[in-house]
């Protein structure tokens, strides 16, 4: 019969020991990747499925007086429904949805067509298509180290999205969602221009906030005034069930 060095023995079990630690730890650590239905539920294409939305906008004109007072602007509010209305396979052999979008100024008022929109989920990505441009609006899996080209499919500049927050709760219009992701699409302030663009999807619902700002501002005695340019919020206030 062989026998170990009694030094070896006690080489072999702090190895063993260290080996079965390391396997824990990576297990704890391991990120685990959900399946492709889980971020298809962030965006719902269930045909006749639809979410309302109020807008609320400001136009900035580049026409104030000589004190630099915003007083030329203009302020919009009205509502925006977008409906899944049918399927069809696109050009590249995908199934896509065609989104009818209605607005109204008021809740008393009935909607009227607004214009047509397309959307798709692929394994990786949703693609919408707005005003004949296809945009890149999430990408699989929700990564906050996740970075693409939100421009990447039109003839616009690139621009880098990214992951702000995932699976976070939020609350609009006194609706609670219990997991948020939130897509920051371009965050550039500086002395003269802000322009902040983000985009959050509910879990079961999709689409719920959406802010479009893109002002030219000057620094005053009195404080930061907005110059010219356009402030946009569209907050989810109903959703089909």
């Amino acid at each position: 019969m062989r026998f170990f060095p009694k030094a070896t023995l006690v080489f072999t079990f702090i190895a063993f020991a260290f080996f079965i630690s390391f396997l824990h730890s990576c297990k704890k650590d391991e990120v685990i990747i959900a399946n492709t239905d889980h971020y298809r539920d962030f965006y719902r294409v269930d045909i006749g499925y639809w979410v309302d939305y109020v807008v609320d906008s400001i136009v900035h004109y580049d026409t104030d007086d000589a004190l630099l007072v915003d007083n030329d602007k203009f302020n919009y509010h009205f509502y925006i429904r977008e409906q899944i209305d049918s399927a069809f396979i696109d050009g590249e052999g995908d199934t896509a949805y065609v989104v009818s979008r209605y607005k109204r100024t008021s809740t008393s008022l009935p909607w009227s067509f607004e214009s047509l929109w397309t959307s798709k989920l692929t394994p990786t990505s949703l693609q919408r298509v707005e005003d004949n441009r296809r945009y890149v609006r999430l990408t699989f899996p929700f990564n906050p180290i996740n970075k693409w080209n939100g421009n990447a499919f039109n003839e616009l500049p690139a621009e880098e999205y990214s992951y702000e927050e995932v699976y976070s709760p939020a609350s609009y219009s006194s609706l609670n969602f219990d997991s948020t992701v939130t897509v920051n699409q371009n965050e550039f302030v500086s002395a003269i221009n802000r322009i902040i663009r983000k985009e959050i999807y509910g879990n079961h619902v999709g689409l719920l906030f959406k802010q479009a700002d893109s002002i030219g501002v000057a620094y005053t005695s009195f404080g930061p005034v907005i110059l010219s340019g356009l402030e946009y919020e569209q907050t989810v206030i109903d959703y089909k069930r």
